[in-house]
């Protein structure tokens, strides 16, 4: 979203309620599974990997979702038409490769992707995830003359003319790419490319805690984040939905814009996520699919 205000809020799981000044709100927190080395999914827009993540407390659907901005529409949490649009997010990390992952799930009644201009995808149908690795909050984020610690991923496909991913708030930064050590993206979908249609999103993000507001020094004064188990950093997704082309969007051109967080303002990472322990379940399930695929290399004669 760039034309209108995005927004965040948090989800109280597995009964871990934290102390009320730690989090906003107060006592809500979302999970990042943790993905043993064997597990980490491929980021190529097959999801059927992350089958092996159990749904509690992990998966972030309708239910958990807002409105952000009362502009675009006004709708209570979890008041998403599942006709028009119909969203699963899952947030994954891992300790060895320092990543994070994430994938999104968006059945959508009209996928609209029409912009005039390669470079505006907030007039189409986008997916924008928001980083803040030290959990700082929303107002004391890439403020004027400090290091940026806020950073948006934003993706808009099929891509036009090329152009699919997209940064804030620096825009050109050549190494901070799809395919580099900080950036994996990739997409799927079933049904109508541009109709009724199921999409599916895959993202590995290497997280960044600071870096000059300068492109030219970026990267050299890049500091990374260490991801740590048991941790909390500040993430926020975000899906945008048109129905409808056009061409002077503004936020009434949106049919919806759901979001993690209930915090009014586009766009920050502002939900606290925290960075689970290995999760017994996944550890089985990993187990498990490891000896389906060997009995069946040797049904088919390719182990000896």
């Amino acid at each position: 979203m760039e034309k209108c205000a995005g927004v965040f809020a948090f989800v109280l799981v597995m009964g871990l309620v934290a102390p009320s000044e730690a989090h906003s709100p107060p006592g809500e927190l979302y999970f990042a599974v943790q993905f043993p080395d064997n597990a980490v999914p491929t980021i190529d827009g097959n999801i059927s990997e992350w089958d092996i993540v159990p749904p509690t407390p992990y998966t972030i659907t309708n239910n958990r979702l807002f409105a952000s901005d009362a502009n675009v529409n006004v709708a209570g949490r979890g008041e998403i038409d599942p006709g028009d649009m119909n969203i699963r997010h899952l947030i994954g990390w891992n300790n060895s490769d320092n990543k994070l992952y994430f994938m999104t799930e968006v059945f959508d009644n009209v996928h609209n992707t029409d912009r005039t201009n390669p470079s505006q995808f907030w007039q189409d149908d986008a997916l924008e995830v928001e980083i803040n690795p030290d959990a700082t909050p929303t107002t004391e984020q890439n403020l004027e003359g400090q290091p940026i610690n806020n950073i948006s991923y934003k993706f808009a496909v099929p891509p036009v003319d090329g152009q699919y991913q997209f940064l804030r708030p620096l825009t050109n930064l050549p190494w901070l790419v799809d395919g580099s050590q900080w950036l994996d993206f990739g997409w799927s979908y079933e049904g109508e490319e541009f109709g009724e249609s199921t999409y599916y999103y895959e993202l590995a993000i290497t997280p960044i805690l600071s870096m000059p507001r300068d492109e030219a020094t970026a990267l050299s004064g890049l500091e990374a984040f260490d991801l740590e188990e048991n941790g909390i950093i500040h993430v926020t997704v975000n899906v945008g939905d048109f129905d409808e082309p056009c061409s002077e969007c503004g936020c009434a051109s949106y049919q919806g814009f759901w979001s993690m967080s209930a915090e009014p303002g586009c766009c920050s990472g502002n939900a606290d996520l925290v960075l689970a322990e290995l999760d017994p379940q996944l550890v089985a399930a990993v187990g498990t699919a490891v000896e389906e695929v060997s009995w069946g290399q040797i049904k088919a004669g390719s182990v000896e």
